[in-house]
């Protein structure tokens, strides 16, 4: 284990929908031709000799659009106006020097770090992918063998950190968690019955970090520091259990969105094991260290957002 929590990439990635690609990746590789026709690489427009490509057009031009849709003939010649200007002011920042100040060498930094890091997951995802057939194997063993359990559970589920924190003392305090529910709760329903989420199964909550959150809990505790999910913020407190899964379908029995979030789970554990097993090999150094064991050391759903 990595001495650094879930990270935020890894939270931004499963919002972006990588999963979606890593649970996909093996009919993409199965239909992918030998030799793509790397369409988007195509000249769109040139700048003193520099090509903007369509694969520029189609990025910028989703900016022109409603909910960042594929963008049609308007929004694409909006598109190459924008990305022409952006090409002569930024030929004439080289001419300047500009890319060799610091200042603007780190944002350049900034935005490569992002890129190939994406990239690498990606690609990482296409040559290992999440495939149903492993899924399979591996789910139906666990139903047989019995391993399956379920949880009962109630949460508090607020918008942000503050809030939740307050909420986590009042609790450490004696306050009921019922009684803060129902007022304090944005989970739809949850006012009504104290933030009850009833009986449900934690390997196939489609998120990870409040799945560990409830399997570290005993029988009448909550969470003492707020735990990040997709959702929100959220106090925890489990009602009972855990207990065995009574009857339970075995994969071709699932409904789809079921065995969507066992995909998604799936891909989420590999990209932990993956991130933390890179970090564990690099070399790390700075003052910025001693910060992050520190919120580490608090907590580990409390500080991965």
């Amino acid at each position: 284990m990595s001495q650094f929590p879930f990270s935020r990439i890894t939270q931004a990635l499963v919002v972006a929908g990588l999963f979606a690609v890593a649970g996909s990746a093996h009919a993409q590789a199965q239909a992918r031709p030998a030799h793509p026709a790397e369409a988007g690489l195509a000249v769109d427009v040139s700048v003193n000799g520099k090509p903007i490509t369509r694969n520029h057009i189609t990025l910028m031009g989703a900016n022109f659009t409603e909910d960042h849709k594929a963008p049609g003939p308007e929004a694409q010649a909006a598109a190459r106006a924008e990305l022409i200007t952006q090409e002569v002011l930024a030929q004439a920042a080289l001419k300047e020097g500009l890319d060799k100040k610091p200042v603007v060498a780190d944002q350049i930094a900034f935005q490569e770090r992002a890129i190939l890091s994406r990239a690498y997951l990606e690609d990482y995802f296409i040559k290992n992918p999440v495939t149903d057939e492993s899924l399979k194997a591996s789910y139906d063993f666990t139903v047989a063998s019995g391993k399956l359990t379920e949880v009962k559970v109630r949460h508090i589920l607020v918008n942000d950190l503050p809030k939740a924190e307050e909420i986590a003392a009042r609790l450490a305090k004696g306050e009921d968690f019922v009684a803060i529910a129902k007022v304090e709760t944005l989970d739809p329903g949850g006012q009504n019955n104290g933030g009850d989420l009833g009986w449900f199964r934690p390997d196939i909550f489609v998120d990870a970090n409040f799945a560990r959150a409830v399997q570290a809990l005993k029988k009448g505790e909550v969470t003492k520091v707020p735990v990040r999910s997709r959702f929100g913020w959220h106090l925890i407190k489990l009602e009972d259990g855990p207990r065995p899964v009574a009857n339970a379908a075995k994969w071709d029995q699932l409904d789809e969105p079921v065995k969507q979030a066992l995909r998604q789970r799936s891909a989420q554990a590999r990209l932990e094991a993956l991130t933390e097993g890179l970090t564990a090999k690099a070399k790390l150094a700075g003052p910025g260290l001693n910060a992050a064991t520190t919120s580490a050391a608090g907590g580990k759903s409390k500080s991965a957002p």
